[in-house]
C-alpha cells in the first residue's frame, strides 16, 4: 500500500477526533503538574501431553509513562516520557523482544491568540537493548541509539482543548544516529558507513489525541510526519502510535497497541530474480501490534 494511503487514514482518524473533541473543556490548569502510570503485563502457556500440539511460552513486559510541566497565562511547557520493555520465549527458542521503547518529547509554547501558540519542540526516540536477526541470535540488527532519532523544530501550535493538539514546524531538523560500530560500518538505516549520523532539514508535524471516549475506554494516538526539504520531500517519514486502553478496575487493565513506521531511508533486501539471492532493496511500511492484560498504577 502506498504511503499516501496511510497518511490519509491517519488524517481521517485525527480529523474525526478533533471534531469529536471540540466539546471537551479547555485545559485551564495553572502551575506545575506531574502525573504518570506504570504497568506490568504477563502471559504464560504450559502444555503437558497436549494431543492438539502447541509450544510452551512465557511473555512479560513493563511500561512507565510520565507527564510533567508548567503552565502560566502566556507560557506552556509540556514533557512526556514513554518507556516500554517486553520479552517472550517459546519452547527452546531464545528470548525475543516484544516491546522496546524509549521516547521523550518536550514542548514549550507562547500563547498569542486563543488556542494558537508559537512553539518549539524536541522529540527523542530510541530503544534500550539489542535486537537480533532471529533465529540467528548472534547478528545484531538494532540497539540503543542504533537507530536513535532526534527531531527539533519551531512552528505554530493549535490546542483547542485538553485532549487534542497539533503542531506544524516548518523549520525543523531530524538527525538519525547509528552508534553501534557493526551497524554503522554496513551503513544501516541509511546512514553513510563512514559516519554515525544523518542530519536532515525539513518540516515536522505532530498531532496527538487522548480521551476517554467511553467509560473506562481511552484512546491515545500520536502521529508524527517529517518531510526532508533537500532530498525527495514527497517521501514523508511517518511514525504513528495508536493505543486503546480498557480499564477493568483500579488495578487491572488491558490495552491494544499498534505502531506504524515508514522511513524511505530504511531499506529491506529482497530477491528480484527468484534465484534465492537478495539483489535489490526497497522501503516498506513497518507495523507492530500488541495486546496486553496486566496490572498498573497511576500517580
Amino acid at each position: 500500500m502506498k504511503i499516501l494511503s496511510y497518511m490519509l487514514i491517519a488524517s481521517f482518524f485525527l480529523g474525526g477526533y478533533n471534531a469529536y473533541a471540540q466539546d471537551a473543556p479547555a485545559d485551564t490548569t495553572m502551575g506545575w503538574y506531574v502525573d504518570g502510570k506504570a504497568g506490568l503485563v504477563f502471559n504464560q502457556v504450559a502444555l503437558s501431553n497436549w494431543a492438539a500440539g502447541g509450544t510452551n511460552s512465557i511473555a512479560g513486559g513493563a511500561t512507565f509513562d510520565l507527564n510533567f510541566g508548567n503552565k502560566t497565562n502566556d507560557w506552556t511547557w509540556k514533557n512526556v516520557l514513554i518507556t516500554g520493555l517486553g520479552f517472550s520465549k517459546q519452547g527452546e527458542e531464545p528470548l525475543n523482544k516484544t516491546d522496546d521503547r524509549l521516547i521523550f518529547n518536550s514542548n514549550i509554547a507562547f500563547n498569542f491568540s486563543g488556542p494558537w501558540s508559537v512553539a518549539a519542540n524536541v522529540n527523542f526516540r530510541t530503544q534500550f537493548v539489542n535486537g537480533y536477526n532471529f533465529p540467528n541470535d548472534s547478528v545484531v540488527i538494532s540497539g540503543f541509539m542504533a537507530p536513535g532519532y532526534l527531531v527539533s523544530g519551531v512552528g505554530i501550535r493549535y490546542e483547542p482543548n485538553k485532549v487534542f493538539v497539533v503542531e506544524l514546524d516548518p523549520i525543523s531538523n531530524k538527525t538519525l544516529f547509528v552508534l553501534n560500530d557493526e551497524l554503522s560500518a554496513i551503513g544501516a538505516y541509511g546512514v553513510d558507513s563512514t559516519k554515525r549520523a544523518r542530519p536532515e532539514f525539513g518540516a515536522y508535524l505532530i498531532a496527538r489525541f487522548k480521551m476517554e471516549v467511553i467509560k473506562n475506554i481511552t484512546i491515545d494516538t500520536y502521529l508524527t510526519l517529517f518531510s526532508n526539504y533537500m532530498d525527495h520531500p514527497q517521501r514523508v517519514d511517518v511514525n504513528w502510535d495508536f493505543i486503546i486502553e480498557f480499564k477493568v478496575n483500579e488495578i487491572f487493565f488491558a490495552n491494544f497497541m499498534t505502531q506504524l513506521i515508514y522511513d524511505d531511508n530504511v531499506r529491506f533486501g529482497y530477491d528480484s530474480t527468484g534465484d534465492g539471492i537478495n539483489d535489490a532493496d526497497e522501503s516498506r511500511v513497518q507495523l507492530r501490534q500488541a495486546l496486553g492484560i496486566g496490572v498498573g498504577a497511576k500517580f
